[in-house]
Formats: structure tokens, sequence, C-alpha cells
């Protein structure tokens, strides 16, 4: 499907060797090279406080090796089907003036389908996986998100979506959104979604639509009111684009495992 290679790293819980019988929730996290260590990390502390369950990680993206020539390849892989890179109007308006993108594929079905439909059969051969996917996109992961949402539902029961660019690609996931509702009523995915609050005092991020499209996605999800559907959200205070990415991730998870939390003996979050 595509003629260059990727990397996927597979962190396995540490009880996976004595327990052979048991079966793991998966954490799918995009962009390996810039984001698996931190949701591995995260992954850890948070088992260890008893706040979420054991999981198995896997990474995807590109070598580390390529540096940063194979993350550039991450704009072709996560871009919907559309026009350019760009959201509409004044955003597409702004990044042509300063910052021209040339013309490029878009091959998020391609992506997708070499994630949903390659990848995690010969892995799931090879590891214990259990019925609980979760997917993680942060900047234009989430944008891959949101496509995924709205093109592949079934393939995710649980999102973690961070600062995405959803207006990219002339609103293209938005796009998608439309069609998704005039056919179907049901989306039974949960969704955590966050943005730093300061993310707004970036030129480029502003121009990408990053605050506007994550408050018009949260918006959008919860005035659809698709039965199945449920939707968290976060805008934090004083986090830019970078460092609010492993908040994101910790909240997300202990969101979607609060109640097994409580089985595992959390105490958190402790009562004043």
């Amino acid at each position: 499907r595509f003629d260059y290679a990727h990397a996927v790293t597979i962190a396995l819980p540490a009880s996976y060797a004595v327990q052979p019988e048991r079966r793991y929730p998966v954490l799918w996290v995009l962009d390996d090279p810039l984001l698996t260590r931190t949701a591995i990390a995260t992954v850890d502390l948070l088992v260890s406080g008893n706040m979420i369950p054991e999981l198995i990680v896997i990474g995807v993206g590109s070598p580390s090796e390529e540096g940063l020539a194979g993350v550039g390849r991450r704009i072709v892989e996560f871009s919907p089907p559309g026009d350019g890179f760009a959201g509409p109007g004044l955003n597409r308006e702004a990044v042509d003036s300063v910052a021209p993108i040339p013309t490029y594929p878009h091959r998020a079905e391609d992506f997708l389908a070499f994630l949903g439909d390659e990848l995690r059969p010969q892995l799931a051969g090879e590891f214990r996986f259990a019925d609980d996917h979760i997917l993680h996109g942060h900047s234009l992961g989430g944008l891959f998100a949101g496509y995924t949402l709205f093109t592949r539902p079934e393939l995710f029961d649980r999102m973690i979506i961070g600062s995405p660019a959803m207006e990219n690609v002339d609103d293209a996931v938005f796009k998608l959104e439309d069609e998704f509702a005039e056919a179907n009523s049901q989306l039974p995915v949960s969704i955590f979604v966050g943005a730093g609050g300061e993310e707004g005092n970036e030129w480029f991020l502003n121009a990408g639509g990053l605050l506007s499209g994550t408050a018009r996605f949260i918006e959008t999800l919860n005035l659809r009111d698709y039965d199945g559907l449920s939707v968290r959200s976060r805008f934090y205070e004083g986090e830019n684009h970078y460092t609010v990415a492993p908040r994101i991730i910790s909240d997300g998870l202990r969101h979607f495992y609060a109640e097994e939390a409580k089985a595992l003996g959390s105490t958190w979050p402790q009562k004043p």
C-alpha cells in the first residue's frame, strides 16, 4: 500500500508473560517517534496508581532514523480526501499568504486501511488483544481520528483526540460528519477531546483553526446527539500545543476507565 516502511513500537504490560490467558485493551498511538514513549510512560504511571487497567500500547509512524523527513509524511497520511492543507476562508488565506503548502497526496484512506485491515489483524494473531481499542491522535493525528470516526467508526471503541487540526483540508471532517449524520443516528464511540488554552497565542495554530475547530467539533457532536456517543472535553489553561499532549492522554485514559479504577482500588481523586 505504501512504498516505504512504517515503524511499529509495541509495549506489553508487566503481567503479560505471567498471565497467559489474559487479554488486554489496546491503545493505538499515531506519530510513533513523537508520542509513543510519552503514552507508554503515562500508562505505566497510571497502572501503578491503580487508575487504569494494564494496556498494550502500539505506536505507528515513521522510523526514527528518518528524522523530520519521515515525520513530515504525516501530512500526507493523516489528510482526508479534499482540497489542499488549510481550512476554508480566512484560515486558508492566512496560510497561503505566509507559508503556502505545495500540492500533496491525501492518503488518510490508505493509512486507515493499513492500520485497520493489515496491521491490526496481523498483530491480533500475535498478541492477546481484548475487544477494546483506543485511538490516540494529536494535532494532524486528531484530524485523522476525526476522519476515522466518520468513515470507519467500528474500528475503535474509544478515541483520545488532542488539539486536532479538525478544520484542515477545507473542512473535510465536518463535511464527512454531515454526510454521516444523514445516514446514521448511532455512533457508539467514547471520545475524550482536549486542547491547550495557550494555543490561541500562536499564529500558525490560529491559521489552522486549532481552538475554533476543536470547539466546533465538540459542539457538533453534542448537538447531533448520536445514540451511543459519549463526549468529554477539556481546555487546559496555561498549556500549549506540546505541553498539553501528555495531560490529554492521562486525563482521557482516566476518564475512560474511571469505573474500572474503583474496582482496582484507586483512591483518585481524593475528596477534600
